[in-house]
């Protein structure tokens, strides 16, 4: 999406699994919305994605976050009051290190469109 995305208004961060090294540069770039995207245990097909109620994430993640998500996400709600969505995707499988499966790829390009698409007028 770098490539093809180059409003000032959109910071682009892949965060890895520790979104919280980034809160620095949140916090001075001030966004009004963050949207997260990560793989989440939907309990659904592979592929499968859908925008996650962020309080009913909880404890250690799966996905091998250093710090929950839901208290991440907390933390930038009150340093920058911004809205935070998390849109997740099923993975076919959660253990660390297993590589993507076709069906996330396959989800992975079909969201980055839509956001290249969304983003590209602001």
């Amino acid at each position: 999406m770098r490539r093809h995305l180059t409003s000032q208004n959109v910071l682009l961060i892949d965060a890895g699994v520790a979104p919280e090294n980034f809160t620095a540069e949140i916090k001075k770039f001030g966004p009004s919305h963050v949207l997260m995207i990560d793989a989440t245990d939907l309990g659904l097909e592979s592929g499968t994605t859908s925008i996650v109620d962020l309080s009913k994430i909880t404890g250690p993640s799966i996905f091998s976050h250093r710090l929950p998500l839901s208290i991440f996400a907390d933390y930038l709600r009150a340093q920058v009051k911004t809205q935070i969505i998390l849109l997740g995707i099923q993975p076919a499988n959660a253990r660390m290190g297993v590589a993507m499966s076709e069906q996330v790829k396959k989800a992975v390009d079909e969201v980055s469109e839509v956001l290249l698409k969304a983003l590209s007028s602001l």
